[in-house]
């Protein structure tokens, strides 16, 4: 018997035509498989300006999935390698916020470019304003230098105590 070839998207076709219902039995090692395909195969359909929605339903299937058994950061990079932080913060709670966030905001000191690094930055602040940690979201709109962001932050917090 031959090995699959590591080029090989035979998984990943599988899981396009078959149903989500039953991924979960897979396992998380299934799924981490399954991700690195997806940022791999989302690569090569940009390349090619081919169609990525079904990699889309792939990707919010999976996330959930990584969050809720603690493996923030493999949801937080597929989201990365496939373009889709903006969605990261529908998935974030009360018990998960501050993990992704730290996550997001060490990755963004080694990001390619700076577009990536704000983009990284920014979701962090979004998450951090949207579960009312303004203190820690003040702290990444100064990271990012964006006057626009501390004065929104600033606003949006209505604890006195907070704001000095």
């Amino acid at each position: 018997m031959v090995a699959e070839e590591t080029d090989s998207n035979d998984m990943l076709e599988y899981c396009l035509k078959g149903s989500l219902e039953q991924m979960k039995e897979w396992g998380h090692e299934y799924l981490r498989t399954l991700a690195g395909k997806i940022g791999h195969e989302y690569s090569k359909r940009i390349e090619d300006s081919k169609e990525i929605a079904d990699l889309y339903t792939l990707v919010d299937y999976i996330v959930p999935q990584f969050i809720n058994h603690n493996e923030e950061p493999e949801a937080v990079d597929l989201m990365m390698e496939t373009e889709y932080l903006h969605k990261l913060n529908s998935f974030c709670n009360e018990h998960n916020y501050d993990r992704v966030c730290r996550y997001l905001c060490a990755c963004s000191q080694y990001a390619a470019d700076t577009e990536e690094m704000s983009q990284s930055y920014k979701t962090a602040f979004d998450i951090y304003k949207t579960q009312r940690q303004y203190c820690e979201a003040l702290r990444v709109a100064q990271k990012m230098n964006n006057n626009d962001l501390i004065k929104e932050i600033m606003e949006v917090c209505q604890d006195p105590i907070t704001k000095k």
